[in-house]
């Protein structure tokens, strides 16, 4: 005989007698059993009393107490069981209020039997991973494990979440960790970056077209939204989507459908998203650039993924995670020498974990045997805080500035908005200087990491050029792209 599976029990807590009688009906034959309770009391001293079920379905309106409140009182005795909020008055504030307040969900009566089962089931299989691993990211800094507790905590909840973090920073590693720990992760995750495709591809690449809804559109194409149906959709650098596109996409979340470009067909699509921005949107959503309500939309949970020098414990831990990995790829066992580790601790890793991985990735094809500090780049050999030539002082403004209230005071007066302007427009000369210099990105992917429009930074760099052209220093020239000495990596 084969072996028995084993039950899942399931607590109710709801005072309408009917609720428990239709729960049964829909998971019927699905190994679930069910014990209803019709009090908050009654609950807690089963939670207290007995072993712990596998979900909690707590009903938001209870004789004796607020759901809320039986949340709040029931969620540090349950010790990590998933508890469900039910209602038949929700809505996505109080689905997020009750998430944050440590639910896993939130279910709407009267339930649809499909989407009910599914749901449970999912809460079933995410439990099983939820916490256990993180998917192979690699740290722990305390800043990391806040960000591994958030992820544990909301992966399972199907709200939308923004990532937001700078490049390099494994934001779509988090991404499939959500998905991977939800009750989507047998369904499909999608990614999607924005920052790689024109206005009109984004559109095309998120919502499928037609056959001859455009030049070149030879034949039908399903988008990012329809591949993502029952699983995650992951939209990165979402500070890229013109305001066309995020008024489309915005309504496609709202309504759960989309059309193909082309098409007159509203196409259902069972979606969850998460998205990923490298600044916050706050800043462009001042600026016009970015929509309120669609940051509304995806900002029900923020999660901050911090930078490598903000979890400088980390770094060892990092490298020693690459030289292990990309030993056993390249067939070359490769330890590292102290100092090649000192170099490694000391640098500011402007690109992140990426930045990191390629330099270590490196290395181990570069070294026969140890890595020693010759292999890494000649950056990270000289310093990272190295100068150029011709900085003028302008790396230590204060000095220049006390010699101009020396001046001042000695004249009588001083004028400080000209005084501001004038180190204002020497320190903007000169980080955009620097980076041009010491990195290998080109003009939009600089005015990117600087945050600042590619036009502005165009218009910036010509009367930088002008201003040394009629009183050069140093002899050099304005780079027009990005040198390969120092990588600010994407």
């Amino acid at each position: 005989m084969g072996e028995k599976m084993k039950m899942h029990r399931i607590l109710l807590v709801d005072d309408e007698k009917d609720v428990g009688k239709i729960v049964s009906r829909l998971l019927a034959g699905d190994n679930y059993e069910i014990e209803q309770v019709t009090t908050g009391r009654e609950a807690m001293k089963r939670v207290l009393e007995e072993s712990l079920p596998d979900i909690i379905l707590l009903d938001i309106n209870l004789p004796d107490i607020d759901g809320m409140d039986m949340l709040r009182d029931m969620k540090d005795a349950v010790r990590g069981t998933p508890i469900v909020m039910m209602t038949a008055y929700g809505s996505i504030e109080t689905a997020v209020r009750s998430i944050k307040m440590g639910a896993m969900d939130f279910v709407q009566k009267p339930f649809n039997h499909y989407d009910f089962k599914r749901f449970i089931n999912g809460v079933i299989s995410a439990r099983n991973i939820a916490g256990n691993d993180h998917c192979g990211i690699v740290g722990s800094s305390p800043q990391m494990k806040k960000v591994f507790r958030l992820v544990d905590k909301f992966a399972l909840s199907d709200i939308t979440i923004l990532l937001q973090g700078e490049s390099g920073t494994g934001k779509e590693l988090f991404a499939r960790a959500i998905h991977q720990k939800s009750k989507r992760r047998s369904g499909p995750f999608v990614p999607l970056d924005c920052a790689a495709l024109s206005e009109t591809l984004i559109e095309s690449e998120l919502f499928g077209h037609e056959k001859g809804a455009f030049t070149g559109a030879t034949e039908r194409k399903i988008g990012k939204f329809e591949r993502a149906h029952g699983g995650t959709l992951f939209i990165d650098e979402v500070e890229n989507l013109s305001s066309s596109n995020q008024a489309k996409l915005l309504r496609a979340v709202e309504e759960k459908q989309i059309e193909r470009v082309g098409g007159t067909k509203a196409i259902k699509v069972d979606v969850r998203i998460v998205a990923a921005s490298n600044i916050p949107l706050t800043e462009i959503i001042n600026n016009g650039v970015f929509r309120k309500d669609l940051f509304y939309r995806f900002s029900q949970m923020t999660i901050a993924i911090p930078s490598l020098r903000d979890r400088v414990k980390d770094v060892d831990v990092l490298i020693r995670h690459f030289l292990a990995a990309y030993s056993e790829e390249f067939g070359n066992a490769a330890n590292i020498s102290e100092e090649a580790l000192m170099l490694l601790n000391a640098y500011p890793w402007p690109g992140n974990v990426r930045e990191l991985e390629n330099v270590v990735k490196s290395a181990v094809i570069l070294a026969d045997g140890d890595i020693l500090a010759k292999h890494l780049p000649e950056y990270i050999r000289k310093g990272s805080f190295s100068l150029p030539e011709d900085a003028e002082g302008c790396y230590f403004p204060g000095i220049k500035v006390e010699e101009e209230i020396e001046k001042g005071l000695l004249e009588g007066s001083l004028d400080l908005k000209a005084l501001i302007k004038k180190w204002s427009d020497r320190l903007e000369e000169t980080v955009i200087r620097n980076v041009m210099e010491r990195s290998n990105l080109n003009m939009v992917r600089v005015s990117r990491f600087l945050n600042i429009d590619p036009k502005t930074l165009r218009t910036k760099i010509g009367q930088i050029r002008s201003a040394r052209n009629r009183n050069p220093i140093g002899g050099k020239h304005f780079p027009e792209r990005g040198g390969a000495s120092f990588p600010f990596q994407e």
